[in-house]
């Protein structure tokens, strides 16, 4: 026999994987095909149930043409900062970070200080296969990069702006370049975006459970 709530968080459980998609705008999509499925059966109860929730479903689209139309209504302020940050990280790897004993370049200095970089990535990586905002260790781990790179640039401002290497009994001033700042405005950018997402999502999901 057919079960309509069964049928619908079948339906609700593939949207949800549909990284375009946020639980509010699944709430959304959830309430108007129940709205239509109703609809139906009141002005036809001679047609089956599950005929009717197919016809209703195929009308709305699958995951995909969902979640495109929704991006067309409007990209969230969150993924543009996440957009934004990963482009300028892009950038900053082409351009001079510091002179310590040579100019580094960001492509150079990502690869010696690779464990900072790592947050970012799995960002990006995450975000094709689902929303990164879902996973609080991805957010707290680019967090902490996002805190060190302004902790490490304060206290290098507050020196003058200059980079101190010790070698043996060597002791020289480099400085930071421009790379460096957009290095870290994008990992700053990408932080926030992962905290509006955050919040958005875990407001959505808390307001889905008080319902």
């Amino acid at each position: 026999m057919f079960d309509l709530d069964k049928a619908v968080l079948r339906w609700r459980r593939k949207l949800e994987r549909q990284p375009g998609l946020t639980p509010r705008e699944v709430d959304e999509l959830e309430d108007h095909l129940r709205a239509r499925v109703e609809l139906e059966l009141e002005l036809n109860a001679a047609v089956a149930p599950a005929r009717v929730f197919k016809r209703v479903r195929c009308e709305l689209g699958d995951g995909k043409a969902l979640s495109r139309e929704f991006a067309k209504a409007g990209r969230p302020k969150w993924r543009q900062l996440l957009v934004a940050g990963w482009a300028l990280f892009a950038v900053s790897a082409f351009l001079p970070v510091w002179e310590m004993f040579a100019i580094e370049y960001g492509y150079q200095a990502f690869w010696d200080r690779w464990p900072i970089c790592l947050p970012m990535l799995l960002t990006l990586w995450t975000a094709w296969r689902a929303d990164p905002t879902k996973r609080r260790t991805l957010v707290w781990l680019n967090t902490a990069a996002a805190f060190y790179l302004v902790l490490v640039a304060a206290d290098e401002l507050m020196r003058g702006g200059t980079i101190t290497i010790t070698l043996g009994d060597t002791v020289r001033h480099g400085r930071y370049f421009v790379g460096y700042w957009t290095w870290t405005t994008s990992q700053l950018l990408v932080t926030s975006g992962l905290w509006l997402g955050r919040r958005r999502w875990v407001s959505a999901k808390a307001t889905r459970v008080a319902g």
